[in-house]
């Protein structure tokens, strides 16, 4: 790997041979005559190897070394020295040096120093590095160990006083329904004081971080010199920090630190540390949320199945529709399945087969309703409710109500004749359906903790009264779903019908169903 060198001698060889020499091992070579000089370009580039004469003239070579390893202090160092003894090579190595090089050099012994200190170099910094990295891996693993944003703030929390040693913690997260911070999380603070205590955008040095997005350290010696002068008041604190805890840019929270011990100062290390701890916690919440978000999904899709299709479900969630807030008074149309003789059929068949029977209806009623993009509100023991037209919409709801009966009534005669054989008793059996359309209330009634998507309207009830009132493999309709069909079925006009329930007649069409359809 190419690592920055300097080199520091007033011997013009010395300084080509080292350009000329690690320049070939791709190495980038710098050269300074005097330690003065050194100790300035050190102050614009982070150099990896320092090789320095020790004597020179002005500054010498080992203070312009100790000089720069202030600022940069994994600078590793070669002394080269014509002049070599034990007690310099001690000398040297209680300086921060790695290694002593008697002049003149050659080529390889050169080589062989700078690549044996690089080479140590490099393990300390891989050393290094895992020494920072295995503490946060750590830190990550109990992150995603939460289970819940409330186990994600209490981590968050716990880390920040095992990592930052401060007695006083706490975590703010905005809330959305009262537009304040709140206190989700805290540590060594009064219960009764965090429990209560909300903080608008803007106010206080909590809700400043929050509006700016801008950490504030706040120390008792020096806070007079920064804007926040007069926020500090609470005497016992010496020291304190508000963090922005951020997530994709945007600011969701704020957590604050404070110190009671005199003369504790918090420094820019301090919020390095906080940003890492808050990066990892927000990491660790935006999985808690997406796991529970997949969830929720899934549940709504398997209600929504019950309902519609798998492909209509699918449109559904990908308007991204909240179905438990969803509910509005629409026209739609509204199709009623009822079997006649059910009670009948009841009072004479073993259970066992009667579930058989229902099952089998059913299963063909919702395949044939689906394909017609309707959705199946619900079976009711011997009948069904469909809507039409919602939540997806389509072109003619109407007319795929009546093809949904068709199909529907000519599915229902074959598996009845099926049962015939079976059983003599299913001569009795019989299906009527209605068909009506009206502006009903589609949407979700009862509690969020149980989903019923229902329809509730003077039309739903007309459709119901119809079903009811059919002879057997005989389908209602109502005008208003007659207007919407443009002469593509044939029909015949039923005499104007008073429905139980109604204040007036209700106008109904008889749809007509060829042999082979029935």
């Amino acid at each position: 790997m190419a690592r920055k060198i300097l080199v520091i001698d007033n011997e013009n060889l010395v300084a080509d041979i080292c350009r000329f020499t690690l320049g070939k091992l791709g190495h980038e070579v710098f050269c300074a005559m005097s330690g003065e000089q050194a100790v300035h370009m050190a102050g614009t580039i982070n150099f990896d190897l320092a090789i320095v004469n020790k004597r020179l003239e002005g500054i010498s070579g080992i203070e312009a070394f100790e000089m720069i390893r202030q600022t940069n202090p994994t600078l590793a160092g070669i002394l080269v020295t014509a002049h070599a003894s034990l007690d310099m090579v001690i000398e040297a190595m209680n300086n921060g040096f790695s290694r002593v090089c008697k002049k003149p050099f050659d080529t390889k012994e050169l080589v062989e120093a700078v690549t044996e200190t690089l080479k140590i170099t490099g393990l300390r910094e891989d050393i290094t590095r895992m020494k920072t990295l295995l503490p946060l891996y750590d830190l990550g693993q109990r992150f995603m160990a939460a289970e819940s944003e409330e186990a994600v703030y209490e981590e968050l929390a716990d880390a920040v006083l095992r990592e930052v040693n401060v007695p006083r913690v706490s975590v703010m997260m905005f809330d959305i329904t009262s537009g304040r911070l709140k206190v989700v999380a805290y540590r060594g603070l009064n219960p009764e004081f965090v429990e209560n205590l909300e903080i608008k955008p803007g106010e206080h040095i909590a809700g400043k971080v929050f509006q700016s997005s801008v950490p504030i350290i706040l120390n008792r010696s020096s806070q007079y010199l920064g804007p926040y002068t007069d926020l500090l008041k609470r005497r016992e604190l010496s020291a304190a920090i508000s963090f922005p805890i951020v997530s994709r840019g945007k600011v969701l929270g704020v957590l604050n630190i404070s110190e009671t011990r005199d003369g504790t100062e918090f420094h820019e290390a301090d919020i390095e540390m906080l940003s890492i701890i808050t990066s990892q916690s927000m990491m660790a919440l935006e999985n808690v949320r997406f796991i529970r978000e997949r969830e929720e999904n899934s549940r709504i899709r398997a209600l929504l199945e019950q309902y519609v299709s798998p492909e209509v479900s699918h449109l559904l969630m990908e308007r991204n529709q909240d179905l438990l807030e969803v509910g509005s008074v629409q026209e739609l149309t509204v199709l009623f399945a009822d079997i006649r003789n059910f009670t009948f059929l009841v009072q004479h068949l073993p259970p066992e087969h009667l579930r058989l029977f229902l099952n089998s209806f059913f299963e063909l009623f919702a395949q044939i309703v689906f394909s017609c993009q309707g959705m199946l509100d619900k079976f009711m023991g011997d009948a069904a409710l469909v809507i039409f037209g919602a939540p997806v919409k389509t072109e003619k709801p109407c007319f795929a109500a009546v093809t949904a009966a068709k199909r529907i009534m000519h599915g229902f005669e074959k598996l009845r004749l099926f049962w015939v054989e079976k059983d003599n008793i299913f001569e009795k059996v019989g299906l009527g359906i209605g068909i009506s359309r009206g502006p009903m209330f589609l949407g979700n009634v009862g509690s969020a903790k149980r989903l019923d998507y229902t329809v509730i309207g003077t039309d739903v009830n007309i459709a119901q009264r119809l079903a009811s009132e059919t002879s057997s493999g005989q389908i209602l309709i109502t005008d208003r779903v007659y207007n919407n069909l443009d002469g593509q079925f044939a029909v015949r006009t039923d005499s104007n019908r008073w429905l139980r329930g109604m204040e007036s007649e209700v106008t109904v069409y008889s749809l007509l169903i060829e042999e082979s359809e029935s």
